[in-house]
């Protein structure tokens, strides 16, 4: 551990898991100048003091008005006049959401309201009071609602079921099952189902099966959901975890996925890894290849995104749904080897859209046709050990499958992180075309979280590790990644555009850049700056690998200093492209 700081000083250095402090003022004394953020420039300023006022009591129209606002959390003395708006066709809703931030603080007006009130307001109170029963909140509210499905309203008792679907409480299901009996209304049976279905447990599922062939076609395709929903949460007694330790049975195809231009890289990290074979670029971002051992062996690959296991296509056929050929596709015995190899226990899932989008009612179609034809595999979005991501293409049908319930063995240093750091599969990639050389004296003038001397340091040999930034956070937030990382290396608050650290062979370091870097005035001619400050750091033979947001400007400057570009691509940097460069001292 390095030196406690001096107050009101920075230290010099510091080092591997040591916590940084800078104390910014005293007692009695004016504030120092804010403390700079990143490895240059832009200015962090204390938030100012917030003092409190009196607030004038609101009008109706005024309380209105802001009612529409979203951002707008209204007073508890504030609910009576809210409560009065409920039954307001405009205001209603409002009224309804602006309640609601208040918070369980505004459920004794709520039911003090409810005694006096009449039929219309009691539905729109029942209906407001349903907002705070979920998490544990409010038991009053909850025994509210199970006594308003006695309600003589009838719009009173629905609002009620379906607030009460959103209970986690003793009583509430046996209130839902009882409601069901007294009440055989139709809409207020599929609103029981629906709550059921959050709410209930096996003893509700006779009722539901009952439901299926009622000759409702509504309440048929809740109930059925419904039963669906309990059936999964009475499995999750049984956890699962995808076994990364398994090999399949005979080799199977794999699609790895890599950001756009680093797909090379992606490649040879797996066509090195022991049980994998015929690795190669497919197309843009992906890379496919045979897995042969261990699920982990593709966890050598530091640089990769993911990875998903392809099915073969499957045809709509006459007469069939689309969600009939998706679950051919996953009952079929290619499926059946990925998702039974690799998982203990049993097989949950949840499916996902190539094309994008939610897609509830198509959602549920599908996991209604994989439950006819593979029961044993349960639909769970919450849970899942598998994503079926489903692909459509007129009448063919592609479904890939990837494993979910897993611990990403790659990157376990990363316990703490700073806003608009390197994600670990771009530092990876730095520290990989950055090459391995024994003597190397590694530095990163933009250290940020330590990603990219981390991945330096787990790549091969070195000789040194150097890290510096202005922002003594994330100085703090490094030091406990590279311990957690079991490398030492050295941190000190400095400037990029200044430091030139001696026998520096190899900067490796991602600038800042995007959206937040946009913020930051003359960034351009910053860089350009660092750029040349970095040549002098470097002997001969140095290498400077970074991201280069502005490549041609870069390329102008570089030559001017002495920098030959050795190796470059153009990555895609989610979002926005920019060019991994690796340059040369002459």
């Amino acid at each position: 551990m390095g030196p406690e700081p001096t107050p009101g000083r920075r230290p010099d250095s510091v080092f591997a898991g040591a916590t940084v402090l800078l104390v910014t003022h005293e007692p009695d004394k004016k504030p120092a100048k804010p403390v700079s953020g990143g490895g240059f420039g832009g200015s962090v300023v204390a938030p100012p003091i917030v003092t409190s006022k009196r607030v004038k009591k609101r009008t109706r129209d005024e309380l209105a008005g802001l009612a529409r606002d979203s951002g707008f959390t209204p007073g508890v003395r504030e609910v009576d006049l809210l409560v009065d708006m409920l039954t307001d066709e405009t205001l209603g809703r409002p009224a309804e959401s602006a309640i609601a931030r208040v918070g369980v603080a505004a459920l004794r007006t709520l039911r003090a309201r409810f005694e006096t009130a009449d039929a219309s307001l009691r539905a729109r109170l029942v209906r407001a009071i349903g907002r705070f029963v979920g998490a544990g909140q409010g038991p009053e509210g909850i025994s509210l609602l199970i006594a308003s499905l006695d309600d003589s309203d009838p719009k009173t008792r629905r609002n009620a079921a379906i607030a009460l679907g959103h209970a986690r409480a003793p009583g509430v299901e046996d209130a839902l099952l009882g409601a069901w009996e007294k009440d055989r209304r139709p809409e207020m049976r599929r609103s029981i189902a629906a709550s059921l279905g959050k709410a209930g447990s096996p003893r509700s599922l006779s009722t539901l099966r009952d439901a299926l062939n009622g000759g409702d076609p509504d309440l048929s395709r809740i109930a059925g959901r419904a039963l669906m929903m309990i059936e999964r949460t009475a499995s999750r007694g049984s956890g699962t975890s995808i076994d990364l330790t398994r090999s399949p049975e005979r080799p199977v195809e794999v699609i790895a996925f890599a950001r756009r231009g680093l797909e090379d890289l992606v490649a040879e990290e797996l066509a090195d890894a022991v049980g994998v074979e015929g690795a190669r670029v497919t197309g843009p971002g992906r890379v496919t290849a045979q897995l042969v051992g261990p699920l982990s062996s593709l966890f050598a690959a530091r640089t990769m995104l993911g990875f998903r296991f392809a099915l073969p296509a499957e045809w709509t056929r006459d007469g069939e749904t689309t969600s009939d050929a998706i679950a051919r596709a996953v009952a079929s015995e290619p499926a059946r080897r990925i998702l039974c190899n690799w998982t203990p226990g049993p097989v949950r899932y949840r499916i996902e859209w190539a094309a994008g989008g939610h897609r509830r009612a198509a959602t549920w179609d599908t996991a209604r046709a994989i439950a006819r034809t593979a029961p044993e595999l349960i639909n769970d979005p919450t849970r899942s050990t598998w994503e079926l991501v489903v692909e459509i293409s007129h009448r063919f049908v592609t479904v890939a499958v990837a494993p979910r319930a897993f611990a990403d063995p790659r990157f376990a240093w990363r316990v703490g992180d700073v806003p608009a750091a390197s994600h670990p599969t771009i530092a990876a990639a730095l520290a990989r075309v950055s090459g391995v050389r024994a003597d190397d004296v590694v530095w990163d003038p933009f250290v940020g979280s330590g990603a990219e001397l981390i991945e330096r340091a787990l790549l091969g040999p070195y000789r040194a590790l150097l890290g510096s930034d202005l922002d003594l956070k994330a100085l703090e937030i490094a030091g406990k990644n590279l311990a957690a990382a079991g490398v030492e290396a050295e941190l000190r608050v400095a400037d990029a555009l200044a430091e030139a650290p001696r026998g520096v062979t190899l900067v490796v370091t991602n600038p800042p850049m995007g959206r937040r870097a946009s913020r930051i005035a003359g960034l351009a001619e910053i860089l350009d700056r660092f750029v040349a400050n970095t040549a002098t750091a470097l002997g001969p033979g140095g290498r400077l690998v970074w991201i280069a947001p502005s490549p041609r400007r870069t390329r102008e400057v570089a030559a001017r200093v002495g920098l030959s570009l050795d190796w470059a691509r153009d990555i895609d940097m989610g979002g926005f492209s920019a060019e991994m460069q690796r340059w040369v001292k002459s």
